[in-house]
């Protein structure tokens, strides 16, 4: 596969030789990067059977141009599934297109194949309710809203857009999705949108009546379910892949282009544009691939700037591609190219859109997902930056830090809600999900809410991940003197090549002579983390050259909120500016355009 921009859009290509082509139409916000794996997985396997697909980002959503929260969000994104026909027949040149989308982006190719050539149409567990699919959002939001310390939680502002997990709709596209009926989106239409339709819902029912009025318009309709729904649409970490339902959808577009010839058309190109870029407003974007194992990235340059002096390195947040949960990496890269700091955010192996050799990516917490962030660091130290800097949230953050142990490249770390210094290599899937703790703070703060009192007393709140929590906090406290008492009498043994205790860990940084920069939320467990091995707020972290902690009373653990985003922006920006400023002289202009 790669890469391919048009009109301000990012797309991918996978080859196939087939005059029969698919176009994919991807979730929206937090469910599109639930599904990107499989959405990637379900062009692979496409063009495997010889096939050509286009996948893409609408835009205002994952690498395309365009901000967040646009009010015209419904109608671009249809504007750009017809876009996307047309360039994937431009490139391969198919006769016979299939629109297969995803949830809202089953509604959006709906909409485009009633507006244009369309051969055949796949709906997987499509939005045929706009009303319900809001109402699904709201409680997603609510749930994530409960979750949240009661402080954080009365903190969001009464009259902000509606956010949810990070995605902000506005309220025009809000309203525009309450209004959306897809049997009524085909009440002007005297003929279906495509010949043949295939949906494959979680309900069979919920889109029957969808159904009649595909047939009532004169198209071929085949219903299916959708086996295993609930174990892919999830986060990223714990998804699933629906592999049957996937190779049913591929059996059946495949059965389409049977006996058709190979495609005279235009011959597919196998190797990158090297001068391949999207330019936005903030930042000029360039495709990058490295590394032995393949790893994928985007180059976020400033239009304009000095010569490469800091960069930085914006790590997976668990198994989420490189566009950051609701986009939050690709805000946070364009917001810094707009002052002046350049940015690479990248798949480690098997994530996203980096190639995987064994077919299946990494635990989030191991030593791959460690050695893919040096390697990244590297990659940048050898294109002339003079600073690279890591940063990561939650298990990015441990890999941020960590890589910052195996190599030599990094000059700084700014780990963001950090939950360990060290945790066991290729840790399974269900351990993480017990790995999931409360803070000190944050049942303090639930202390006072009678709702989750109520809650205990009915049996729907356990009280013991509490009780488990002050036992382990008493613990690590008395390992830590320990510990320090046996360092004052043995010293530093040189035996353990990656130190895993949090002590070794910043003696070794400092040695490195690698600045580093905790952020905690004040409500967050990595600020207990802190304040275990070094003292209420991490102060004794200034024992350490270069190392601090930064406590934020409003930062939510995955930077959700707007306002948290934009102070650990503003904390990078000034982090990298100063690592720079006290290390590096001036330099010549660099023009973005220029190759790496």
């Amino acid at each position: 596969m790669r890469p391919i921009i048009f009109g301000g859009r990012f797309g991918w290509l996978h080859p196939g030789e087939g005059t029969r082509g698919v176009v994919l139409c991807n979730a929206y916000g937090h469910e599109s990067v639930w599904s990107h794996g499989g959405m990637r997985s379900l062009a692979d396997r496409l063009s495997a059977s010889g096939i050509p697909v286009l996948r893409f980002d609408y835009r205002g959503t994952g690498d395309s141009d365009g901000a967040d929260g646009a009010s015209d969000q419904f109608e671009t994104a249809v504007d750009d599934v017809r876009a996307a026909i047309a360039r994937l027949r431009e490139e391969t040149g198919v006769a016979r297109v299939t629109l297969c989308g995803l949830r809202l982006g089953a509604a959006f190719a709906l909409v485009a194949a009633s507006q244009c050539d369309v051969d055949a149409l796949v709906l997987l567990a499509p939005v045929a309710s706009g009303r319900s699919y809001v109402r699904e959002l709201s409680i997603m939001r609510n749930i994530w809203l409960d979750q949240l310390p009661a402080p954080l939680r009365e903190a969001q502002p009464k009259d902000a857009p509606f956010n949810v997990l990070g995605q902000v709709y506005s309220p025009v596209f809000r309203a525009r999705l309450n209004a959306f009926d897809a049997v009524d989106a085909l009440k002007d239409s005297v003929r279906a949108p495509a010949p043949d339709t295939l949906i494959v819902d979680v309900n069979v029912g919920g889109s029957e009546a969808l159904k009649k009025k595909l047939e009532a318009l004169g198209g071929e309709v085949e219903s299916r379910s959708f086996e295993g729904y609930a174990a892919f649409m999830q986060e990223t970490t714990f998804s699933s892949m629906p592999t049957r339902v996937f190779d049913a959808v591929v059996d059946w577009i495949a059965a389409r282009a049977a006996g058709q010839a190979p495609s005279p058309g235009v011959a597919l190109k196998a190797d990158w544009d090297a001068g391949l870029m999207l330019r936005t407003p903030e930042a000029c974007e360039q495709p990058v691939r490295f590394g032995v194992a393949g790893l994928f990235g985007i180059l976020c340059l400033p239009p304009a700037m000095r010569d490469r002096g800091p960069v930085l390195l914006i790590t997976n947040t668990s198994a989420s591609a490189h566009v950051g949960d609701s986009r939050l990496s690709v805000r946070i890269a364009r917001e810094l190219a707009r002052r002046g700091i350049a940015s690479l955010r990248f798949d480690g192996r098997g994530i996203g859109d980096s190639a995987s050799a064994s077919g299946a990516r990494a635990p989030v917490y191991s030593s791959t997902v460690v050695d893919d962030v040096a390697t990244a660091a590297h990659w940048l130290k050898e294109q002339g930056y003079r600073h690279v800097v890591s940063f990561g949230i939650c298990s990015g953050a441990y890999s941020a830090l960590r890589a910052a142990l195996v190599g030599r490249a990094l000059s700084g770390v700014i780990s963001v809600n950090l939950q360990s210094f060290h945790m066991p290599d290729d840790m399974p899937t269900d351990a993480l999900r017990r790995h999931r703790p409360n803070s000190i703070a944050g049942y303090r703060s639930s202390f006072f809410e009678l709702k989750k009192w109520k809650q205990v007393l009915c049996g729907d709140r356990k009280i013991m991940p509490f009780v488990r929590l002050v036992l382990k906090r008493v613990a690590t406290l008395a390992a830590v003197r320990i510990g320090a008492w046996r360092h004052r009498i043995a010293g530093w043994s040189c035996a353990q090549t990656i130190p895993v205790d949090p002590h070794e860990i910043l003696r070794t940084l400092q040695r490195k002579e690698v600045s580093t920069l905790f952020v905690c939320g004040a409500y967050d467990s990595s600020l207990d983390l802190m304040t275990m091995y070094f003292g209420p707020r991490g102060k004794r972290l200034s024992r350490f050259s270069g190392a601090r902690t930064v406590v934020l009373d409003d930062l939510d653990h995955s930077l959700f909120s707007s306002h948290a985003a934009e102070q650990v922006i503003g904390l990078c920006s000034e982090f990298v500016k100063g690592l720079d400023s006290r290390r590096a002289p001036l330099g010549r202009i660099v023009k973005a355009g220029s190759p790496a």
